[in-house]
C-alpha cells in the first residue's frame, strides 16, 4: 500500500519543479580565487574556501536571504503556484504560514554547494515555474554582490578610517595654526618679520660702512692737512651718519616696538607650521597606503554562468522515489518478520 500511494502521489498529483543554475567564484586579494586546501586531517577529508567564500554561500541560505524572499509578496508566491501540490507547497499541508517554517522550506529549495576542485560555488533555485527559479536566483545572487559590496565597504573603512581620522586632525591643527599667524600679522601689522627686517639691517650695515669711510677720510686729512676745509664737511657727514645709525637701530633691537622683540613669537609660529606640514605629508602618505591596502584587500563575486532558465523539470524523481519507497517498505517488512519470528521461537522455548 505504501507504494501504491507513493506511485499515485508522484506519478499522477506531484508538480513539476524546475531548477536553475548559477555559477560564481568569489575571489579575494591579490587576485586569489578565494579558495585553498582544509587541513587534510580534518574528520571529512575535505578542501575548504576562505571566509569570504563561505560567508556568500552562508548568507545565500541563511534568514536575511529568505527573508528577503519573503518580504516580496511576488517572490513568496513562487512556492505557491496554482499547479503545484499541497505536500510540496507554501504554504501547504505539511507547511504553516510562518517564518520559521518558510525557512525551513527556503533551505530544501535554495541551495549553494563549491566544487572545491574548481573553487567554483553553484547555486541552485527549485521552484514550480522555471521563470520563478530564474528569477529568484537572479535576486539572490545580486543580494549577494550587495553583501560582498558591504563586507569591501566595511573593510575598507576599517583600513583606512584612523588614518583618515590623523589627517583630519592634522588638516585642523593646520587651519588652527593657519589663523594664529593671520592674527598676529594682523595684530602686529607684519607679514615677516625676519624678512621685513633685513632691509633695515641691510640700510644700519650700509651707513656703518659709509660712516667708517668718512672717519678714514677724516683721520688722513687730519694727519696730512689739519687746516683743510674738507675736515668740517666730513665731520658733519659721520655725525649725520652716526645719527641716522642711532635712529635706526631702535626698530631693530628696541624694547616693544622693535623686529627683534617681534621675531621670536612669529619664529615659534613658523617652527610649528614646519612640524605641522611634515605630520600632515606624513599623514597623507600613510592615508594613501593604507587606500592602497584597502584596494587590494577587496573581494569580489564574478559570476561564471549566469542564472539560466530550464526546459524541463528536474523534480521529483518520480520512477526513483517509487523504487525507494518500495524497497525501504519491502525492508520494514522483512524486518518485522524477523523480529516477529524470532519473538514467536523464544515463547516456544
Amino acid at each position: 500500500m505504501p507504494t501504491l500511494f507513493s506511485a499515485v502521489y508522484f506519478f499522477l498529483l506531484a508538480a513539476p519543479q524546475y531548477v536553475s543554475e548559477t555559477s560564481f567564484v568569489v575571489r579575494g586579494p591579490a587576485g586569489q580565487q578565494g579558495l585553498v586546501l582544509s587541513d587534510l586531517l580534518s574528520s571529512q577529508g575535505e578542501n575548504g574556501a576562505t571566509e569570504n567564500t563561505f560567508a556568500v554561500q552562508n548568507y545565500m541560505t541563511s534568514r536575511d536571504a529568505a527573508a528577503l524572499l519573503r518580504q516580496n509578496s511576488e517572490l513568496r508566491e513562487a512556492f505557491n503556484r496554482p499547479g503545484a501540490d499541497a505536500l510540496a507547497r507554501f504554504p501547504g499541508w505539511l507547511h504553516r504560514d510562518d517564518f520559521e517554517h518558510f525557512f525551513w522550506y527556503y533551505k530544501k529549495h535554495i541551495t549553494a554547494e563549491l566544487d572545491t576542485s574548481s573553487g567554483i560555488s553553484t547555486l541552485r533555485v527549485r521552484t514550480f515555474r522555471p521563470e520563478d527559479s530564474k528569477q529568484i536566483a537572479e535576486i539572490v545572487i545580486s543580494a549577494s554582490e550587495a553583501l560582498v559590496n558591504r563586507m569591501n565597504e566595511r573593510q575598507r573603512q576599517n583600513t583606512i578610517g584612523s588614518a583618515l581620522h590623523e589627517v583630519e586632525l592634522a588638516e585642523e591643527k593646520y587651519r588652527s595654526l593657519s589663523r594664529d599667524i593671520a592674527r598676529y600679522r594682523t595684530t602686529q601689522s607684519l607679514l615677516d618679520p625676519e624678512r621685513q627686517s633685513q632691509p633695515l639691517l641691510e640700510q644700519i650695515v650700509g651707513l656703518e660702512d659709509a660712516e667708517i669711510a668718512v672717519q678714514l677720510k677724516l683721520t688722513d686729512l687730519l694727519r696730512a692737512t689739519p687746516q683743510s676745509p674738507l675736515i668740517p664737511v666730513y665731520q658733519r657727514q659721520r655725525e649725520a651718519l652716526a645719527a641716522r645709525i642711532v635712529a635706526l637701530q631702535p626698530r631693530i633691537t628696541g624694547k616693544d616696538d622693535s623686529l627683534v622683540s617681534r621675531i621670536p613669537d612669529y619664529a615659534d609660529l613658523q617652527v610649528r607650521r614646519q612640524l605641522l606640514e611634515r605630520e600632515l605629508a606624513a599623514d597623507a602618505t600613510a592615508l594613501a597606503a593604507a587606500r592602497a591596502e584597502a584596494n587590494r584587500q577587496a573581494v569580489y563575486l564574478d559570476q561564471v554562468a549566469t542564472p539560466n532558465l530550464p526546459d524541463y523539470a528536474v523534480y521529483p524523481h518520480r520512477l526513483v522515489s517509487v523504487i525507494v519507497t518500495f524497497v525501504s517498505c519491502f525492508a520494514l517488512f522483512l524486518m518485522a518478520r524477523l523480529l516477529i519470528a524470532g519473538a514467536r521461537e523464544h515463547q516456544d522455548v
